[in-house]
């Protein structure tokens, strides 16, 4: 095949600016794509702090006049940025803006207008209007059903100047709303989710959002990837925020990081870990209701994230409830995940959905086994028994039958067979490449 030239085009890519998953799996891509003969080159609205060299703009129509953007490029990591200089950016969020809607939209319009480029690879709802402004083919990457991008029809009109005739139920139409994820969905050639397990799960009214149904009328073109780790970024062996390097070939330094957390913790072992959003949709709750009894049994628990406030408070109430067996950390701190994952005896996701999920992969790769509930991408990636522990019931009990079963069955024994997992990019680059190649048809 001869070399494709593939825009990705998404809110987020690491290392310019992450939020979440999106924003390492759109950064890591384009690198495990090179060899495969993909340019990939990645298109990010100019978010305010994000510094480039202006390399020329971009002219779109928006609410019926033609409006410019400046067009930035930066090279980070051997993969080229193209950053979209959009007035609504140069301040605020990359999310959870009251205008987040118009400013993605208007994000879309000017990206439709960039050339040069043989596919298009749109990611969540932030992109998702592309297969309906562009000729060029488009692939589409449902990273999370949740959001999906839900506008008044009235707006989405006259931002864009699209003909009402695509408000109907088979397009854009979702209840009386515009919903930009449903019409990625609709017309994109190719749409895909970032595990096999979760493409299933969207099909069905439990997981599906309200979306299922469209998703089982394109199912033909729905295909489940699962997302990759940057394995140069996450490895314990040359992790510079450990006390020592470590890999199954020698394990000894992770002793050390285990000595390490509970130093700067004052924690016991059994040590079981959770860094993660906080949000319910992690289980989190789950933690604190089973907390009484994983307490009882002689566990201790550290928990790192922000998010809900309501959870917050309550694990900042734990911890001073149970100093020295609890401990909360709330705040994006990248030195005391990495010691998490490689100092706890245990890693918890009781997700209720998991479209992929990282934090299991990277427990893994740095050796601690995690309990996972049976969803998404945690269904795919821990082999029950073997490498972690997957538990079914959306319950605290489910939790401890996972977290008793998994100390039953040995974490160490298990914690280094995860460590033999290949969880690189490698494969899905080359899956992604057989969906560019349907899609360029």
């Amino acid at each position: 095949m001869e070399r494709v030239r593939v825009l990705l085009v998404a809110a987020e890519a690491f290392p310019l600016v992450k939020v979440g998953g999106l924003g390492d799996v759109v950064g890591s891509l384009p690198k495990a794509l090179k060899p495969l003969g993909v340019e990939a080159t990645v298109l990010l609205p100019w978010h305010q702090g994000l510094e480039a060299r202006r390399v020329g703009a971009v002219a779109f129509p928006f609410e019926g006049r033609e409006e410019v953007a400046a067009l930035g490029e930066r090279v980070e990591g051997g993969v080229r940025f193209l950053l979209l200089g959009l007035p609504d950016f140069a301040q605020g969020r990359v999310y959870g803006e009251p205008d987040d809607g118009r400013r993605y939209v208007r994000f879309a319009l000017a990206a439709s207008r960039l050339k040069g480029f043989d596919l298009l690879h749109a990611h969540d709802w932030h992109a998702a209007l592309l297969p309906l402004l562009t000729p060029t083919p488009v692939v589409y990457t449902i990273h999370n059903l949740a959001h999906q991008g839900l506008l008044s029809p009235e707006d989405f009109f006259r931002w864009t100047g699209l003909p009402w005739s695509f408000f109907h139920m088979e397009a854009l139409e979702f209840y009386g709303k515009v919903n930009l994820m449903k019409g990625g969905i609709v017309f994109a050639r190719r749409v895909t989710t970032v595990s096999p397990s979760y493409a299933e799960e969207i099909q069905t009214p439990a997981f599906g959002e309200g979306l299922d149904g469209v998703l089982r009328r394109h199912a033909h073109k729905l295909r489940g990837i699962l997302n990759g780790l940057d394995t140069e970024v996450w490895n314990p062996a040359q992790d510079p925020h450990l006390p020592a390097p470590y890999s199954r070939e020698n394990p000894e330094g992770k002793e050390k990081a285990k000595a390490h957390l509970q130093a700067l913790t004052g924690l016991n072992p059994p040590i079981l870990a959770a860094v993660s959003r906080l949000d319910r949709q992690k289980g989190l709750d789950l933690v604190l209701e089973a907390l009484p009894r994983l307490l009882e049994l002689g566990f201790s628990l550290y928990v790192q994230g922000v998010g809900d406030g309501a959870l917050e408070e309550a694990f900042r109430r734990a911890m001073e409830a149970h100093p020295g067996r609890v401990h909360f950390h709330g705040a994006y701190d990248e030195a005391r995940a990495r010691l998490a994952y490689a100092g706890a005896d245990a890693f918890l996701m009781p997700s209720r959905f998991e479209p992929c999920g990282l934090g299991q992969m990277i427990a893994q790769r740095y050796g601690t086994p995690p309990v996972v509930r049976a969803v998404g991408g945690l269904k795919d990636t821990v082999e029950d028994g073997a490498t972690g522990v997957q538990f079914s019931l959306p319950h605290p009990e489910g939790l401890l039958y996972g977290v008793l079963r998994l100390f039953r069955l040995g974490p160490e024994a298990m914690g280094l067979r995860g460590m033999a997992k290949d969880f690189s990019w490698a494969g899905p680059a080359r899956a992604y490449l057989q969906v560019y190649r349907e899609a360029l048809g």
